[in-house]
């Protein structure tokens, strides 16, 4: 797994509204997620991110992402073809917009558009997704998107001027956000710069330049966590304490059964109770939402 496959998760998840209204050209009036264990589940496959978004204009459609970094044995084509296929099997009337990020010059080659043949050379089946090499993209182009949140992104980007880029993204990101969203905005954003050059321009910016912002716990963990590779069983245990730290922040001391009830999500619900919590008001929230989810 890359390295930027967890922040990468993270961050859509913090912004989906921004990365829905991007990635489908249209004004969105609301993101939610469900578990993405796709089914039917002869055999599970863990897609990354599933959202179900409806539209500014009432309509509703599937958005689902896969993050891929190089040295991945498996073939993406593939995965994606079961993947819509179960998609389009379970959900029958929500048209799929299915998405590729690749980072790290990962799917150099791979376009979207795949196709097989038969003996008589005749095409029985096709399939397509949106393909995203983030590599390729100039961040200029993600600057003139304005929309901060995506700019956590931009490490990931191709630079042409890395610094005065990198320093009107920190500022989108410092002057129209606050609190802990712009907190988890700039944890990802250095995370996400994983050239050290870069991550050394991007660190100097954030604390010592023009903005002088003390970095934070939250910064800090998560630059301490993004150095460590590999998961337990799906989950990353720094990722985890940080979040039950936050609850409790958030909700008040947690009881043993609220905080055993948070350390049995999965990764994917995880990313999910993080994204809802900043609407959280009290342990009244956290309980109704767990309650969704664990019935």
């Amino acid at each position: 797994m890359a390295k930027t496959d967890n922040p990468l998760k993270r961050l859509v998840a913090l912004a989906a509204d921004d990365v829905a209204a991007w990635l489908l050209n249209s004004p969105v009036r609301s993101v939610t997620t469900r578990p993405s264990n796709l089914v039917p589940p002869a055999k599970a496959l863990d897609s990354d991110l599933v959202f179900f978004v409806t539209l500014q204009s009432g309509r509703k459609v599937i958005l689902h992402l896969e993050f891929q970094g190089p040295g991945s044995k498996r073939s993406m084509p593939l995965r994606m073809l079961d993947y819509q296929a179960r998609l389009t099997t379970t959900y029958r009337n929500m048209p799929v917009h299915s998405v590729v990020w690749y980072v790290g010059k990962a799917g150099a080659r791979d376009k979207g558009v795949h196709k097989r043949i038969n003996l008589a050379n005749d095409v029985y089946l096709t399939w397509k997704y949106h393909v995203i090499h983030l590599w390729k993209l100039n961040g200029e182009d993600l600057l003139a998107l304005n929309r901060p949140a995506l700019l956590a992104l931009i490490g990931q980007t191709r630079l042409r001027d890395p610094k005065p880029t990198l320093t009107q993204a920190v500022r989108q990101i410092v002057e129209r956000t606050s609190g802990e969203r712009q907190e988890h905005l700039l944890a990802e954003f250095l995370l996400l710069c994983t050239d050290k050059e870069l991550a050394a321009m991007a660190e100097q910016i954030i604390r010592y330049d023009r903005y002088g912002i003390p970095e934070s716990p939250l910064i800090s963990k998560w630059k301490e966590e993004g150095r460590v590779e590999g998961r337990v069983e799906g989950k990353e245990e720094g990722h985890l304490e940080l979040l039950l730290r936050i609850l409790a922040r958030r909700c008040g001391p947690l009881s043993d059964t609220l905080a055993a009830q948070v350390q049995a999500l999965t990764a994917i619900q995880m990313l999910d109770l993080a994204d809802a919590l900043l609407d959280f008001t009290g342990r009244d929230d956290l309980e109704q939402w767990l309650a969704q989810r664990i019935a």
